[in-house]
């Protein structure tokens, strides 16, 4: 087969049908805007159709290869520029096309599928470029060293504010620590602090700019010429963008030098975690940036408390989650490297429970080349140190090391979520979002036990993530999904470093929305009291706005979070009760968390603060 580019190979990653099915319809694509370029149906690729959902998501590989061959985001599609010279889509069908005639030729022998193709310089022990990227990241991270880049750092960063809370925090959370637990220190309590704060307050996400005229979102335009002063901040990439209702036109700089932005403020990953990386070492931190070759970037601190590297990702607000990425995002790791003021290392292994499936994914150079190439970085970058500093880098860096080969490790729930920042089309593009399948609708209905004592009663425990129901012999339901009849927007969120647990509309959601039903219209009881118990806390403007429906009547639940209602209120013919809630409103990034269900310390496994009991007579 001819030399094909690695993005179009790692099609070959997927299972046969799933592969054959996405390369015909890339082919299509293609073909389509190649016979009829002035077609405008043909230029745009819907991320909602069924087709696209069916074939072109679950394969990977397949939405890059659109990409590269110049498609760009446009709210919930990818659109072909009027302007663009097909050069780049051409190259990549006919990539494609041999790429279907070389599998239509292997299966027609019988052969087993082959490896995926890569570039030329595959089969060679190492890579200068790899070397050459490696060494420019190297240099690149020595700019977070520059005292008077420190100092503008410092001056929007509420660091007295930062340090007052970090104080209050470490008085929380170090309060009832278990056997196996080490305390948290200050540092790792302003670095809890430093993130919310740049998420929440700081940075913000860029995807497209809002037209000053007609108040939409303007469409990608293609690439624009960068501006001697835009090259001096290393803003080598500009952005066009265009209004489709009025015309007007935008650009947006890639800025690869932090204190520009810290004046824009703005950014996708490359920008939040380079600018992040600076306030953290501004701050005194021991911070290195990490680049994941799968095209995202983020923060590791060196936590003295716990002795380790500490991930950190200010793009989602994630600190401590590294499996994130693999097991949440869904990413197929390659290589991962993190880059400081000391050294390079390659910390791939830190993000993955799938060593063997990576290292077989690793193409780029033989593994003993990379090796001796940081080596040599390594040694070249501390050949001015002392010995003494030699020796602590090197004996931490054997215990770092000596960790990446651990027995698997246990998954967070922290980490099965996917991604949270950007666009929903920029998302499924990248193949980032986790999908989770609908838990089963649940109405509980009387037990005999429950009939004979002529009462039913339930009450959820957040911290334990259990229904308990007390009516019947306590019998237990893990998980706050396994009780609701629907729920849309909602999760389970446990923050560790707070120790505390509660329901949360998803990350970047406006409504979140939970209903539970108890349904006795097999029995011939009647109604004579409900107690509802439903805790909530909001924050800002947050809402929570919950009622109790029994019959055709419902009541609206108060804040205070308890509700009673008497048998003689309602009809003799009510033989069902339904409880929903909506989560809305909120500030700023992180408005999703100001309407919060069931906010409880995740060690108060004793307290219940959601309550249904019903008694009949």
């Amino acid at each position: 087969m001819d030399e094909i580019s690695s993005c179009v190979a790692s099609l070959l990653q997927n299972d046969t049908d799933v592969m054959e099915a996405a390369v015909d319809i890339l082919i299509k694509i293609a073909d389509n805007i190649l016979r009829e370029p002035d077609t405008p149906k043909y230029r745009s690729v819907n991320l909602s159709s069924r087709a696209v959902e069916r074939t072109l998501l679950p394969a990977v590989g397949a939405l890059e290869v659109l990409f590269l061959m110049g498609f760009q985001e446009d709210d919930d599609q990818l659109v072909l520029p009027k302007d663009d010279p097909l050069e780049q889509l051409r190259m990549y069908r006919d990539q494609l096309v041999r790429l279907q005639q070389g599998n239509k030729q292997q299966e027609a022998r019988g052969t087993a599928k082959p490896h995926p193709a890569s570039p030329s310089h595959q089969s060679k022990e190492g890579d200068s470029d790899l070397r050459g990227r490696l060494v420019a990241s190297l240099g690149h991270v020595v700019v977070y060293e520059s005292a008077g880049l420190q100092e503008k750092a410092r001056e929007p960063m509420p660091i007295q504010r930062l340090h007052q809370r970090a104080r209050d925090m470490m008085a929380v959370v170090n309060k009832d620590l278990k056997d196996d637990e080490t305390p948290l220190d200050f540092q790792d309590c302003v670095l809890r602090e430093l993130l919310t704060w740049f998420k929440g307050e700081f940075f913000q996400w860029f995807d497209a700019p809002m037209c000053p005229k007609c108040q939409q979102k303007m469409a990608a335009s293609g690439s624009l010429t960068p501006t001697q002063e835009h090259l001096l901040w290393g803003g080598s990439r500009v952005e066009g963008y265009s209004c489709k209702g009025c015309g007007t036109s935008d650009s947006f700089v890639r800025y690869n030098h932090p204190g520009k932005l810290l004046e824009t403020r703005k950014g996708r990953c490359g920008e939040w975690a380079n600018c992040f990386t600076l306030l953290c070492r501004t701050l005194g931190m021991d911070a290195r940036y990490v680049l994941d070759f799968t095209d995202h970037v983020w923060t590791e601190v060196y936590s003295q408390s716990q002795r380790r590297w500490v991930h950190v990702d200010c793009c989602e607000g994630k600190m401590d989650t590294p499996l994130i990425y693999e097991a949440g995002w869904g990413k197929k790791l390659t290589y991962v490297f993190a880059f400081s003021k000391d050294e390079v290392v390659d910390v791939t292994w830190r993000y993955t429970n799938k060593q063997r499936e990576v290292l077989r994914r690793r193409k780029l150079c033989s593994e003993a080349w990379l090796v001796r190439t940081l080596m040599e970085l390594n040694k070249e970058r501390q050949s001015t140190f002392t010995p003494e500093k030699r020796q602590f880098l090197e004996h931490r860096l054997v215990t770092e090391v000596a960790g990446f080969f651990a027995p698997p490790r246990t998954l967070k729930n922290s980490e099965n979520e996917g991604r949270s920042s950007g666009s929903l089309a920029w998302r499924l593009a990248r193949g980032e979002t986790q999908t989770v399948e609908p838990s089963s609708s649940h109405t509980f209905r009387l037990t005999q036990e429950e009939q004979t004592k002529r009462e039913f009663m339930v009450k959820y425990s957040t911290a334990r993530d259990q229904y308990v129901r007390v009516s019947s012999g306590d019998q237990v339901m893990q998980g706050w999904q396994a009780g609701v009849v629907s729920a849309s927007g909602v999760f389970r969120k446990h923050e560790s470093d707070w120790k505390t647990v509660y329901l949360a509309r998803t990350e970047g959601s406006s409504e979140g929305e939970v209903e539970w039903c108890v349904d006795w219209s097999d029995t011939q009881l009647k109604m004579k009291s409900v107690l509802v118990v439903l805790q909530h806390t909001t924050y800002e403007d947050g809402c929570v706005a919950w009622q109790v429906c029994v019959g055709d009547r419902c009541i609206i639940g108060p804040k205070g979070g308890v509700l009673e209602v008497s048998g003689g209120d309602v009809s003799d013919a009510v033989r069902k009760l339904e409880v929903s809630v909506v989560l809305t409103k909120g500030q700023g990034n992180v408005a999703w968390q100001h309407a919060q269900l069931f906010r409880q310390s995740d060690h108060l496994t004793d307290q219940f603060p959601f309550l249904i009991h019903i008694k009949f007579e």
